[in-house]
């Protein structure tokens, strides 16, 4: 009965010394958070687009496209009635189609800049979440460390009255190894994902953000495949480049002039052919795309469920471990490994919102990815 005693108050001390370290880390992160400063996801992805090279090159490009639309437009007389032959019906043509040209790559610039913007917003709001998956799996990766902690610590209790042998301590020390190794390999990854944010808003490497806006589980609403596709295929702007394209072609037919020296005509019926398939090729990608996405998104939204129900069963057990601690039949070891498994639980749950988030706005707006 003593010795019994004896080995509960040294994991007890044990225990208490784990709790010390988890306030000790708390306190850390609360001087962390206080020399840091508060980033929205909002902030961040006006950061993104101020410094986004692609965006500077859109603006240019669409600088450089209103300019060539204005020397197209010099170029008209009038609009021609349809095809010919003469030479005047030639210069007609050519310039209105290269009217017509320039004005398509003019809107298309225009459509660029919306692009540009869209995959800035994505790009940021996955480098936000990103940073914050990457600290959850440093707190997890130090919390596993403390529990490896508390279990050496209690294998030399147990060491120094000859109550466990010696392959059974060294496989727990080396335990203890590993769970630095993988703070040090979390603390490593944290950092790049930090670094990645930083570049791409446009600001100093080693800057320390306190990020606020945490993802929230939101369950898909009740919007059909089918509208959403349909909804995609509107706003895409491949999709209507390649309408354009289609447009481009078929006015190639409309104003061919005979003898001109230009491609023969059935070449560009063949264009023409080529351009509508290409459509439908980007419309039915677009919808494959968009209903791997919707499925994806139900299969998470079905794990997300299984998690809420298995961190309920988790909370549970914790509860009544910490009650049997209370009573002295339960051990600081078993209520902190518990307490680790509610922990991460929750952030798996955690990484799988954050999936769901990506992927909803991906639905929304799936060129931005």
């Amino acid at each position: 009965m003593k010795k019994r005693m004896f080995i509960l108050l040294l994991l007890a001390l044990s225990a208490s010394s784990l709790l010390e370290s988890f306030v000790q880390a708390e306190e850390a992160q609360q001087q962390v958070t206080k020399a840091s400063v508060k980033l929205t996801l909002s902030q961040a992805q006006q950061w993104a687009r101020s410094n986004s090279f692609s965006l500077k090159e859109a603006q240019q490009t669409i600088d450089r496209n209103r300019i060539m639309l204005k020397n197209a437009g010099k170029n008209l007389d009038f609009i021609p009635a349809g095809q010919g032959n003469g030479e005047e019906d030639v210069a007609s043509s050519s310039a209105w189609k290269g009217y017509a040209s320039s004005t398509v790559s003019y809107l298309e610039s225009k459509k660029q800049i919306e692009l540009a913007q869209d995959q800035a917003d994505y790009t940021a709001m996955k480098n936000y979440y990103d940073v914050l998956l990457a600290d959850n799996k440093v707190k997890s990766s130090e919390d596993a460390l403390l529990l490896a902690q508390l279990e050496e610590k209690a294998a030399e209790a147990k060491a120094n009255r000859g109550k466990i042998s010696p392959g059974d301590r060294s496989t727990i020390f080396q335990t203890r190894i590993e769970a630095q190794k993988n703070v040090d390999i979390a603390k490593a990854a944290l950092q790049k994902a930090q670094d990645s944010l930083n570049t791409q808003m446009g600001q100093s490497q080693g800057n320390l953000y306190e990020l606020v806006d945490r993802p929230v589980y939101r369950k898909m609403d009740n919007t059909n495949l089918d509208t959403l596709v349909s909804r995609a295929i509107s706003a895409s702007p491949s999709v209507w480049r390649q309408e354009e394209a289609v447009k481009l072609a078929k006015m190639e037919i409309k104003y061919y002039t005979w003898n001109s020296g230009t491609d023969d005509y059935e070449i560009k019926q063949i264009d023409v052919d080529s351009a509508q398939g290409g459509l439908e090729n980007t419309k039915d990608q677009l919808a494959e795309t968009l209903k791997s996405m919707y499925f994806n998104l139900q299969q998470n939204e079905e794990q997300y469920e299984q998690m809420r129900s298995n961190l309920q069963n988790l909370s549970k057990v914790l509860d009544i471990s910490r009650k049997r601690k209370a009573r002295g039949f339960a051990t600081g070891t078993e209520v902190a490994t518990n307490q680790l498994k509610v922990k991460q639980i929750e952030r798996n749950m955690d990484e799988l919102i954050v999936q769901m988030t990506l992927l909803q706005h991906a639905l929304n707006k799936p060129w931005s990815v």
